[in-house]
């Protein structure tokens, strides 16, 4: 028997499509530096400009003569400021959408709000206490045609290469002893340690300093030699919670939003960068190396807004947005290091 079959193809506009009603999940970057900034909130109604005071150290001592007085000197103070910044976002949906998409994009919207407004701290803090801007497009203090410097906020640079600390001349960072290195290494973080401890910075709880850190920086750390014994001794329960755990004293966590400054290929025609690629920044700093305020004390809240007005009539969008007052500044350079290494973006 000769059965003629009737397929979807021939009755196209009878046969229904199904829609998930649920929203496909966003990929977040884990955001950090908000959380490890030393928080001042500027009071309502008190300016846009926070200022931080810090009583400098006295020097030591002198011998005092009998009967004599000694001179008095004065009592000194380091003052730092940050001026508040507006920072928001608003998207609207019309009532059309609302009554007939089969996901809810209001609430769906309000959550991807929230991340943006945390992704907006996070790049606020960053720029803040990282690199002033992205690879200098020409050299400055450096005798090869092949080495860029590095703009910094205020935090000194390490670069493995070195192997010593090199505090910014004039804004610049260069790096004369050759080529960034590209592999970051236990040895490195010791150094870095050594650095702080050198200059007195107050480690954070458990006697332990922190640090931020991208996944592919991590990665490298994690093929060292010596981390299987570091696992080992302390990170075995932090790395089933997604941390890196603790190397040399440092409280490492992984964020793919930590600092860092392009290359452009078309910057440097010549020799280790003329492919391009990427110098990232490893912080690690102490107690009060940079702070964070925000104004009243309030972080970034999202509103909705619906209902017919004037400008509205018939009440035919919602708008969903948040506004942000806030700013960042690095406290104490002498509390933090930059470790950076450059990786080369492969053609």
């Amino acid at each position: 028997m000769t059965v003629t079959l009737t397929t979807d193809a021939g009755i196209t506009g009878m046969v229904g499509i199904y829609y998930d009603h649920v929203f496909l999940e966003r990929l977040e970057a884990n955001l950090v530096y908000d959380k490890y900034g030393e928080q001042r909130p500027l009071p309502e109604n008190q300016g846009n400009t926070i200022v931080w005071h810090r009583l400098n150290n006295p020097i030591a001592g002198t011998v005092l003569t009998e009967g004599s007085t000694p001179g008095a000197s004065v009592v000194s103070a380091t003052k730092v400021s940050a001026t508040l910044v507006f920072f928001g976002d608003l998207r609207s949906v019309s009532d059309q959408v609302t009554a007939t998409a089969v996901c809810p994009v209001v609430e769906e919207t309000v959550q991807a709000l929230g991340y943006g407004a945390a992704l907006t701290k996070d790049n606020i803090i960053q720029l803040a206490i990282g690199f002033g801007s992205a690879t200098s497009a020409g050299l400055t203090f450096s005798p090869s045609t092949k080495i860029p410097s590095l703009y910094s906020q205020g935090f000194p640079l390490m670069d493995g290469n070195l192997n010593t600390v090199t505090w910014p001349t004039s804004g610049y960072v260069p790096f004369l002893g050759g080529t960034y290195s590209v592999i970051p290494t236990i040895a490195q973080v010791r150094q870095c340690v050594t650095a702080l401890k050198n200059l007195n910075a107050i480690p954070f709880e458990n006697n332990l300093y922190k640090g931020i850190i991208h996944p592919i920086e991590s990665d490298y750390i994690r093929r060292d030699s010596t981390f299987p014994t570091w696992m080992a001794y302390n990170n075995l329960q932090a790395m089933t919670k997604g941390k890196l755990g603790v190397i040399e004293r440092v409280d490492f966590e992984e964020s793919s939003n930590a600092m860092t400054a392009s290359v452009l290929a078309s910057a440097w025609s010549l020799g280790y960068f003329s492919g391009g690629g990427t110098v990232y920044g490893t912080l690690i700093f102490g107690k009060g190396a940079y702070g964070v305020t925000k104004l009243g004390a309030k972080d970034a809240k999202i509103n909705v807004t619906t209902g017919a007005d004037k400008t509205d009539p018939l009440n035919q969008y919602t708008l969903i947005g948040y506004k942000l007052a806030m700013a960042a500044k690095i406290l104490n350079p002498s509390a933090g290091i930059i470790l950076t290494h450059y990786v080369q973006l492969v053609p």
